[in-house]
């Protein structure tokens, strides 16, 4: 057994931040070097396919939740839940596709406003506030759990982390209301018009209350999707660590430079955590491979599903554009 915890190499790499390019085989390495294959074999052999079913669904209803969210925020505009659902899953798939991890607000921003037409500064104000948002819960969240859970006292320094990004992100949206209102940069159209945009939001006290509501929700329903795995695959976490533990791990993967999807560094993250809260090798190692499977696939198959799509649609436009680009005949009288 492997306690990585007690790993030097590990620490220097996860908090210090040095690595510059992908870490995936490093932190890949480290999990399994000293790995018995036969067991996890067996682990996932015996694997309880209608938990993780249950999980899957549990899941989908989070990013229903999320999308929903994205719908509240908007102020003086009704986009349809289906089309921020799309939107918002296909984003997160080609982010997890790309070996830049940040591109997801972009490319929800370029779906949005290009391809329906949705006002750039809402678009903009909105993805912003939901930033926020997840920061803010995912910092309160881990602070209880920092509170409640007493494994997590080794975990400080990063949770002290967040608690700063998000004192930060909450800074960053008076910051931009003030630029976008100097005169010299109020000239700058797309910071003074999203400023605004954050003005009008600040002022709907109820749909920010609501949407504050919404986040916490959808982050405990992803906890539980995490926690009905768990409890399927025998390994007995409580909810709130169920929970702490996909925010933890998300947010490893999102800042830590890795191949597409997070291969190797997802795995890393919770097999890290899970054993450091004594779950054993070849359980937290199966269980972060069918987690990681669940949150990842569904998004990076709609975003394969959208290019596609597009494309079909883009090459069939082209080649009707011949035939219907055809001047009219002139007539001869």
């Amino acid at each position: 057994r492997i306690i990585l915890a007690e790993d030097s190499t590990c620490r220097c790499y996860c908090s210090r931040g040095e690595c510059r390019f992908s870490i995936s085989p490093l932190v890949v390495y480290l999990v399994v070097r000293d790995m018995d294959w036969s067991a996890l074999s067996v682990e996932l052999r015996d694997f309880p396919l209608r938990y993780a079913i249950a999980s899957l669904l549990i899941f989908s209803v989070a990013t229903a939740v999320r999308a929903y969210r994205w719908q509240v925020l908007f102020v003086g505009e009704k986009v349809p839940l289906h089309r921020l659902l799309l939107v918002q899953n296909a984003g997160i798939g080609l982010n997890s596709l790309s070996p830049i991890r940040l591109i997801s607000e972009a490319a929800q921003y370029v779906l949005l406003t290009l391809r329906y037409q949705v006002k750039k500064e809402s678009v903009a104000a909105t993805l912003g506030v939901q930033r926020v948002l997840d920061f803010v819960i995912s910092a309160l969240l881990l602070g209880i759990g920092f509170i409640l859970l007493p494994g997590l006292k080794g975990f400080a320094l990063y949770i002290l982390g967040a608690e700063f990004l998000a004192i930060l992100s909450l800074l960053a949206i008076p910051a931009i209301i003030w630029f976008g209102a100097r005169p010299g940069l109020a000239r700058v159209p797309m910071l003074a018009s999203t400023a605004a945009s954050l003005r009008r939001l600040l002022q709907a006290r109820l749909k920010l209350t609501w949407s504050f509501l919404l986040t916490l929700i959808y982050w405990l329903i992803l906890g539980l999707a995490a926690w009905v795995l768990a409890y399927g695959m025998g390994i007995e976490i409580s909810l709130l660590l169920a929970t702490l533990l996909v925010i933890a791990t998300l947010t490893f993967v999102a800042l830590v430079p890795s191949l597409p999807a997070s291969i190797g560094t997802f795995e890393f993250a919770a097999y890290y955590l899970l054993t450091a809260f004594g779950v054993g090798p070849m359980e937290a190692l199966g269980y972060a491979l069918a987690l990681h499977a669940i949150l990842f696939l569904p998004p990076i198959l709609v975003a394969l599903l959208v290019m596609i799509s597009w494309t079909l649609k883009k090459r069939a436009k082209e080649a009707g554009a011949p035939a219907t680009g055809e001047s009219p005949p002139v007539s001869s009288a």
